[in-house]
C-alpha cells in the first residue's frame, strides 16, 4: 500500500524588525511617524525631549 505524499504547509514569518515595532513604542513619536510636542530629532535618528533655551 502506497500513501500519497503531501506537501508541508510553510507558515509565513515575521521579521524581527516588524514583530518588536508593533511592540516597542518610542516614546515622543505618533502613531503616524510624526513628533509630538516637545520632541526633536538628534544626530543618528534619535528622538529626545527638546529643552527649552535660555
Amino acid at each position: 500500500m502506497l500513501s500519497k505524499k503531501t506537501k508541508k504547509k510553510v507558515k509565513k514569518r515575521i521579521s524581527a524588525k516588524r514583530l518588536c515595532s508593533s511592540i516597542i513604542k518610542r516614546e515622543g513619536v505618533k502613531k503616524d511617524g510624526t513628533l509630538k510636542k516637545g520632541y526633536r530629532y538628534v544626530k543618528g535618528g534619535k528622538v529626545v525631549k527638546a529643552k527649552a533655551k535660555k
